[in-house]
């Protein structure tokens, strides 16, 4: 039987991030949307859509929020623990940075400008 992928590592400009266990990878390209006339689907329409990372950091005293939220053009590595990868090209963070202290995690949301299989 196959190894079934349950947890990633993010890397940043060669740097592991201390993360959960929970990041999601989009590798975007195109999203379609039935266009509708009267009588039903007439067709698809298309719209480009950039690849997207989300992760959730973990908060410790060598952590700097500001930092985080200052990253742009970075690489920044997906690497699964079935052996898979991607590499998100010219990586930036895309919301500000927002720590809950409830459960010590800063969560990221990434995009970039391209994403590779490696």
């Amino acid at each position: 039987m196959s190894q079934i992928t349950g947890k990633a590592t993010v890397k940043v400009d060669g740097e592991e991030l201390l993360t959960d266990v929970d990041a999601t990878l989009n590798v975007g390209g195109v999203s379609r949307e039935a266009v509708m006339g009267p009588r039903g689907v007439q067709g698809h329409r298309e719209t480009p859509e950039a690849p997207t990372l989300t992760t959730t950091v973990r908060h410790t005293e060598n952590t700097d929020l500001l930092a985080l939220g200052r990253i742009t053009g970075a690489t920044v590595l997906f690497e699964t623990d079935t052996g898979d990868g991607y590499m998100l090209r010219r990586a930036f963070v895309t919301d500000t940075v927002e720590l809950s202290s409830g459960n010590g995690g800063v969560r990221l949301n990434w995009s970039g400008y391209g994403v590779e299989r490696i």
